[in-house]
């Protein structure tokens, strides 16, 4: 008996040693969006549709990963509901065809996962919302900032949201679905703009994790924090890395705390990052600094643009070492967005969708896709697990390769950048 249980232990950790193994295989990918006209489905008759036609560009480009988002909104920054974008009777039609498409997917060799997501709307459903607030401030809201007036209603609402997209991973068989992204406020806090809840809510989020894993148990499930240019003062010192820092300066610099409640918190924020089975990182980080002229040859345009990328590496490696040893274990980390648009000096607030200046340049797409993957792709990092782009529309407008958004799809230029790596 004793020689069958030493068995199953040697073949346990086999497993776990084979599991290991396959994540250090990075893997490309890139996430699917769909807009109002054009929807996530395949057909049913073998004429492919708009969607399928997309999936197939993300093949063609050596996408392993397909990344599938799902919306919501949610009213004013204050607001305590979380309601998807797709109206309730519809809800049943749109399980069958995002289902139908994760079978697509899957038949063409790639793995697909599921990410909720929402965007916060004014009123009369305003975007981007703006709010003067008493002070006479302008205040941006979004994702990373709102304050919920009463927030266990908004974590109820915010998974029941989550149930209707679990049910649908679930039959479709997702290989990862994302519990949350960017939610920069709700997660560790922003002190200095919601004094009432300076550290977040690590319990609610750990206990969601839980919930999830339960329904959902064969999936990966990933949280996903931004890396951006935004700054947080940490000790009196300013540091960039959105959140991110936040993440690192609650769990190293703030661990171990004296205060029992605060030591608390900091116990489910250390437990909330053991429980996740990837960490998945939203970076738009700028390549360069307005004012600067960049070089006009595209060799010399990557190497302007590589010093900045390879910092931004070197800061995640010494977060991501920090995290590791106070945590206790090591992560993978997966980028769940990266991109450039296609436009001049798209490498600078890479974050902004739409500017003023709508010239299309993809040598600067390319150049920029270049350095990042330069810098982190190649490097081969061992806490790299992904690499998924954003984004390749379900629109085919957006595939002719003329328009300034972040798209590679036939942008000759980018598309090769990435087929170097991804093939």
């Amino acid at each position: 008996m004793k020689k069958f249980f030493k068995y199953l232990l040697s073949l346990g950790l086999l497993l776990s040693v084979q599991a290991k193994a396959d994540l250090a295989n990075v893997s490309g990918g890139f996430n699917l969006t769909e807009t109002d006209e054009f929807h996530y489905d395949a057909s049913v008759d073998g004429t492919k549709m708009p969607a399928q036609v997309a999936v197939d560009n993300i093949k063609r480009l050596g996408g392993k990963h397909v990344e599938l988002n799902v919306r919501a909104r949610m009213i004013t920054g204050t607001g305590t509901e979380i309601v998807p974008v797709t109206k309730p009777a519809d809800r049943a039609d749109e399980a069958k065809r995002m289902i139908r498409l994760m079978k697509y997917i899957k038949e063409q060799g790639m793995t697909v996962g599921i990410r909720p997501i929402f965007f916060v709307v004014g009123p009369n459903g305003e975007f981007p919302y703006h709010q003067i607030m008493p002070n006479g401030h302008r205040k941006h809201w979004w994702h990373g900032n709102i304050q919920p007036i009463d927030p266990d209603r908004w974590f109820d609402s915010f998974r029941t949201y989550l149930d209707v997209y679990i049910t649908i991973a679930n039959i479709g068989k997702a290989d990862e679905f994302t519990i949350g992204a960017e939610l920069y406020s709700m997660t560790v806090g922003i002190e200095d703009q919601w004094q009432e809840y300076p550290y977040g809510f690590p319990g609610r989020w750990l206990a969601l994790l839980r919930y999830v894993k339960a329904k959902l148990p064969r999936a990966m499930l990933m949280y996903d924090i931004n890396f951006t240019d935004d700054s947080n003062t940490s000790g009196g010192f300013q540091k960039s890395g959105g959140e991110l820092e936040r993440w690192r300066y609650r769990l190293v610099d703030l661990a171990n705390p004296t205060d029992p409640e605060e030591l608390k918190i900091w116990q489910d924020l250390v437990q909330f990052w053991r429980e996740l089975d990837g960490i998945g990182i939203d970076m738009y980080r700028s390549l360069a600094s307005r004012g600067q002229m960049p070089p006009t040859n595209y060799n010399d345009l990557v190497k302007f643009l590589r010093p900045r990328a390879d910092s931004y590496a070197s800061q995640l490696d010494t977060a991501w070492t920090e995290i590791s040893l106070v945590t206790e274990v090591e992560k993978k980390l997966y980028f769940k967005e990266i991109g450039y648009r296609s436009v001049q000096n798209g490498f600078i607030d890479p974050f902004t969708f739409a500017d003023n200046d709508p010239r299309v340049n993809v040598m600067h797409q390319a150049a920029a896709y270049d350095a990042f993957l330069g810098a982190f792709w190649d490097a081969k990092w061992p806490w790299l697990g992904g690499v998924f782009f954003w984004d390749v529309s379900v629109d085919p407008s957006k595939h002719t390769g003329k328009d300034s958004g972040f798209s590679p799809v036939n942008k000759k230029q980018t598309e090769e950048v990435i087929l170097k790596r991804f093939k």
